[in-house]
């Protein structure tokens, strides 16, 4: 494994209250669900290439 390196993300204070609420029955914390969600991208290369588009698709249609 690699070195471990620091972000920083801005998220909309409400969204990261609800996912707060999603995860917290799961023990897990947000940067936990975060570094899964890494791992499966790299994992998981054309899935998470796909689902990646259509969720930007999608926010640019709610734009």
């Amino acid at each position: 494994m690699g070195r471990t390196e620091i972000i920083t993300i801005t998220i909309d204070s409400e969204l990261k209250a609800q996912v707060e609420d999603l995860i917290k029955p799961m023990g897990i914390s947000i940067e936990e669900l975060i570094n899964h969600f890494f791992h499966w991208c790299i994992n998981n290369p054309r899935e998470a290439a796909a689902y990646l588009q259509s969720a930007q698709e999608e926010q640019a249609g709610q734009a």
